[in-house]
């Protein structure tokens, strides 16, 4: 999906649904992704999620599946933008780092 546009990849509606445990994106070409809250926690982009991720002592790492340590885990308070280019989300296992610019989400909507 890197090959859309700057236009395609700007959202035109965000609905974060605390009772589906879910964030809705409209984006502006019509496409519209639906992100589980735990999928977002576990991909989260910040430097020492990355880091995690890419260790390769399994001893020293936790995988994507068990960074998000519940399937309930939400934001502890309102998501936030962050300038125009993304959401900014404070996760309730006090995580509160990663920027998911809406170039990462449409790139990572789930399928």
């Amino acid at each position: 999906m890197s090959d859309l546009s700057p236009e395609q990849k700007h959202p035109v509606n965000i609905k974060v649904d605390i009772k589906k445990s879910e964030v809705r994106i409209e984006w502006a070409d019509g496409y519209r992704s639906a992100y589980p809250l735990a999928y977002l926690r576990q991909i989260c982009p910040c430097a020492n999620c990355n880091q995690q991720r890419s260790n390769p002592d399994p001893l020293r790492v936790l995988t994507p599946e068990q960074m998000a340590i519940s399937d309930k885990l939400t934001p502890e308070r309102p998501v936030e933008m962050v300038g125009k280019y993304g959401l900014q989300f404070f996760w309730d296992d006090g995580h509160r780092s990663g920027i998911y610019s809406f170039e990462f989400l449409r790139d990572s909507t789930p399928s």
